[in-house]
């Protein structure tokens, strides 16, 4: 089972009412949450970890999850208020104003949820949750007990101006990534996190650390991948022309990967490091497919796997 540990969140999107007017409208959301219920959709075998309130938002969430063949036992569950996310559209990435201080999500510590079973082969962190304490420490304490157990992987998705403490959090990510086997980041989380540090010196130094995968993502230019002795291997994006948002994209990518390794029976610890290139690559293209298709939708709304099957199909 793979494990997504961290937010679950309350989007609201941008609209218009039936007259014209702005407005916004709230729809499940949060990158770990997003990625357990996009591999769930692909038939993923997935499960959500982290803190969902017991409000009415926090309902829409576990219904968001289990509806999505997410396994929620790992799930705790608080009378904390439900964090929430203004969306504004741009044309490459979307930009948030969260709304998270002492929240179920930000004030999640790891003695809430149960322990791990056997199945558990992977854990995901990322995003919001690895910001402010309780949460953010209790994510790094996680990896470091898990380190050499279980594979470890994470996505910074960077937040600048919700992170109050930068250096703080430059510090705590360096610490994740130096331990993680599975990196994905995208271009500006790379600006954020090491300014004037290309694509290449990042990925050859987290390589040097131990990690297996690095994986960059660079929007419309496409993809990067590098594993341990081998040339940077790049995948090109699955266009499309009627896009509606961007919303989840990064998620659904990163859950296309983690979904198509899972099923080669790629996700164990002897396994992740000795991927091939042409192994990687073919999820990247998997997952470069799933990416688009959410893109054709309106907020965070991964596609199921058989809508993947017949798009890839329909290529050939």
């Amino acid at each position: 089972m793979i494990i997504l540990s961290g937010d679950a969140l309350i989007d609201f999107i941008p609209d218009k009412t039936e007259d014209g007017a702005d407005c916004y409208c709230p729809a499940p959301g949060g990158s770990c949450a997003n990625i357990a219920v996009a591999i769930g959709r692909l038939g993923g075998n997935v499960g959500f970890m982290g803190g969902i309130s017991t409000d009415f938002l926090g309902e829409k969430l576990m219904h968001f999850l289990e509806t999505s063949n997410v396994n929620t036992k790992y799930v705790a569950r608080g009378p904390q208020q439900t964090t929430l996310a203004f969306v504004e559209l741009g044309e490459e990435e979307p930009a948030y104003a969260f709304y998270d201080e002492n929240t179920v999500s930000r004030l999640w510590v790891r003695s809430q949820s149960p322990g791990f079973t056997d199945d558990v082969k992977l854990i995901h962190i990322g995003s919001t949750t690895l910001i402010e304490p309780p949460v953010s420490e209790a994510c790094e304490q996680m990896f470091r007990i898990e380190r050499g157990k279980r594979i470890l992987s994470i996505d910074p998705n960077c937040r600048p101006g919700n992170t109050l403490h930068p250096a703080v959090y430059r510090a705590r990510m360096a610490r994740l990534i130096a331990m993680a086997d599975v990196i994905k980041l995208s271009k500006s989380d790379l600006e954020f996190l090491m300014p004037d540090t290309s694509f290449d010196e990042a990925a050859e130094m987290w390589i040097s650390q131990g990690t297996s995968i690095v994986i960059i993502t660079r929007g419309s230019q496409g993809v990067l991948c590098y594993l341990p002795g081998h040339k940077v291997i790049t995948v090109k994006p699955d266009y499309i022309d009627d896009v509606v948002d961007s919303i989840g994209a990064g998620d659904t990518f990163m859950a296309g990967t983690l979904t198509y390794l899972q099923k080669e029976g790629l996700l164990t610890l002897d396994t992740i490091k000795t991927i091939t290139p042409e192994q990687i690559t073919k999820a990247l293209e998997y997952a470069s497919v799933a990416a688009a298709m959410i893109c054709q939708r309106r907020g965070a709304n991964p596609p199921w796997e058989k809508e993947v099957a017949e798009r890839i199909a329909s290529k050939k």
